[in-house]
């Protein structure tokens, strides 16, 4: 090509001698775009009469400095180190030229769902596991010293009546936990209680399982054999013990559990990002109020509930009552028994505190990763 044809289509462009590829790209890109600027786009517009003569003279000079640049590029003699705006590699000498146009879709990084979520219902972060839970508590204990505490006591007796319902399942009998301060309870094997409890069971491990979440499986698979030696291996006057006892019991050990899940990742279906907030205050509120109670107790401070809710300190059907009645216990082996077991669920709530706080648990989430790694590339 002429040295003055080409002065002629870098001038026509209005790029200078020496151009990349991507320079007279976009200068070809600005000028067609300019010279349809002046249209209205309307459908009734008939184009200027020299426009497509413009449009084909802008073509044919964009193709022969194209074709030009190229040909410098193959020689040698054109070759230009790449603009770090453009992030190019450095072209290794002998190695075919790399030709990048506007039309080649930049590389993007896909972005983390997680870095778009709030901190706070995050449960990777290291600062909501560490912090969080122990503020939380510390809340909790502070709304305990002002009036607004006589508001959860609604919490504290649905809490004592689950406690009964839930060793009832596990045993295989019907129960209805109501926030009245009563739960009647069935003690016949049902099989629809025992075949729906080791149900929820198993989709709770299943949905663990299809989002490799370690705790809901070990939780579920935990829960399902200590449900089959209840219902299937405790003689009826055991299960009936431990349905008892599970009244002030359950206050303790399931308000732990509900302050423990707040570091496990339930499946994504349970919205437990947002809901764990909730759960974990209900449980702080219960562990608190009956913890300080059994320790006044303990102390000689309070004396021991007997009696029931409905009925007042005379029924004879209460917990305490049915435990040194039927069960032969002491007024010190209650007072012993509940206290070593609130103390019990404080250590079991800070190992797990700790578990987390330590970044411990990725151990086991890096297992069941790679465990489920090495299964999908089996398959």
């Amino acid at each position: 090509m002429e040295p003055e044809e080409l002065e002629q289509c870098r001038t026509l462009l209005g790029v200078a001698a020496g151009a990349s590829l991507d320079d007279i790209e976009r200068a070809f890109m600005r000028k067609n775009f300019s010279l349809i600027k002046g249209r209205t786009g309307a459908a009734d517009e008939a184009p200027p009469p020299d426009l497509a003569l413009q449009k084909q003279q802008v073509r044919a000079a964009y193709e022969k400095l194209v074709a030009h640049a190229r040909a410098q590029a193959a020689s040698g003699g054109g070759m230009h180190p790449p603009r770090a705006d453009r992030g190019g590699d450095t072209p290794v000498p002998g190695s075919p030229p790399v030709v990048k146009t506007l039309l080649t879709p930049p590389v993007v990084t896909p972005r983390d769902p997680a870095d778009d979520e709030f901190i706070l219902f995050r449960f990777d972060d290291w600062k909501v596991n560490t912090f969080v839970p122990p503020l939380l508590i510390l809340l909790v204990g502070l709304v305990h010293l002002t009036p607004l505490k006589m508001l959860l006591t609604g919490f504290h007796v649905w809490m004592h009546e689950f406690g009964h319902s839930t060793a009832a399942w596990l045993c295989g009998w019907r129960a209805t936990p109501l926030p009245i301060g009563w739960t009647p309870v069935e003690q016949v094997h049902s099989n629809f209680v025992y075949g729906g409890v080791l149900l929820l069971f198993g989709l709770l491990f299943a949905a663990g399982w299809k989002e490799r979440k370690v705790w809901p499986m070990l939780a579920a698979v935990a829960l399902s054999g200590l449900q089959f030696y209840m219902t299937w291996k405790l003689p009826e006057k055991q299960k009936e013990f431990w349905m008892v006892f599970g009244g002030i019991g359950g206050e303790f050990y399931l308000s732990t559990l509900l302050m423990m899940s707040f570091w496990v990742q339930l499946p994504e279906k349970f919205k437990w990002g947002m809901c764990r907030y909730v759960f974990f205050l209900i449980g702080a509120t219960a562990l608190l109020n009956i913890w300080l109670h059994w320790r006044d107790v303990y102390r000689g401070i309070e004396e021991i509930p007997f009696g029931t809710l409905i009925q007042g300190e005379e029924d004879a059907g209460g917990d305490m009552n049915r435990l040194m009645d039927d069960y032969g216990w002491k007024k010190f082996t209650i007072r012993r028994t509940y206290y070593v077991l609130g103390w019990s669920c404080w250590i079991a709530l800070g190992a797990m505190w700790l578990l987390f706080a330590l970044r411990l648990n990725r151990v086991a989430d890096w297992v069941v990763g790679k465990f489920g790694a090495g299964k999908a590339e089996t398959v």
